[in-house]
């Protein structure tokens, strides 16, 4: 009895760990105004773990019907060197393994701004993407400086070169931000002794869901077209 409640709890939380976060419908002005972002929810909050690179801290994601949102903070105001990588095809299996965790199969990436795709054991393959921004699907990123927050914007019609299909295949989106610069969680440089080879930063594995806008309601439609008809009247 006491195994079937543990493998019960253990499916419990698998399926609790797969489900996406719930998408949030709106156009983010990137122009470092962070105000745009205020009613936007947390998705991770990962911060005081790295330092001597970026400490990747809050997270927050939003779309619109073009473009994919992301914000984040730094609380050591490091964020240069913050990689964004995508699971295309959902599959941890294929796809390259950052650092090792099984935490994200990636098939397309992006540091700081700039794209490059990915393959299974291969960091940069060289295929590249084309489509929004300056063609070759680079994320518009304000700012490119290091700061205590950024925000960017990656068009959804982006496609890979190699297989020329979409990055965003459907409406989830997984997805990892790492860096590779700093100490990491255990404070100790790398070489040094018992330092856990993990050093940068990772967030945990982020699966989103892509928003749609909310449908407009009956109420709504008939209350416009009734106060129509009295304007027309007058």
């Amino acid at each position: 009895m006491r195994q079937a409640c543990a493998l019960i709890a253990c499916l419990c939380f698998a399926a609790v760990s797969t489900v996406a976060n719930a998408g949030y419908f709106k156009t983010i002005t990137i122009d470092s105004d962070y105000s745009d972002w205020d009613d936007v929810p947390v998705v991770d909050d990962d911060s005081g773990d790295n330092s001597g690179g970026p400490d990747i801290g809050v997270t927050k994601i939003a779309n619109d019907g073009n473009y994919l949102y992301i914000y984040n903070t730094f609380p050591n105001n490091l964020s240069l060197g913050t990689f964004l990588t995508i699971d295309v095809d959902h599959d941890t299996a294929t796809g390259f393994d950052v650092f090792g965790l099984g935490l994200i199969g990636s098939e397309a990436g992006w540091q700081n701004d700039f794209p490059f795709t990915q393959a299974t054991g291969v960091f940069n393959d060289g295929q590249g993407m084309s489509g929004e921004f300056f063609g070759s699907g680079a994320a518009l990123l304000d700012s490119f400086a290091n700061a205590g927050a950024r925000e960017l914007a990656i068009s959804l019609d982006i496609l890979r070169n190699e297989t020329g299909t979409g990055v965003f295949t459907d409406d989830v989106v997984d997805l990892l931000l790492w860096t590779d610069l700093g100490i990491g969680a255990d404070g100790i440089p790398s070489g040094f002794p018992n330092d856990s080879g993990l050093n940068g930063d990772v967030s945990a594995a982020i699966s989103y869901q892509l928003a749609v806008p909310e449908p407009v309601s009956a109420s709504l439609v008939l209350a416009a077209s009734v106060l129509g008809a009295f304007v027309r009247r007058r």
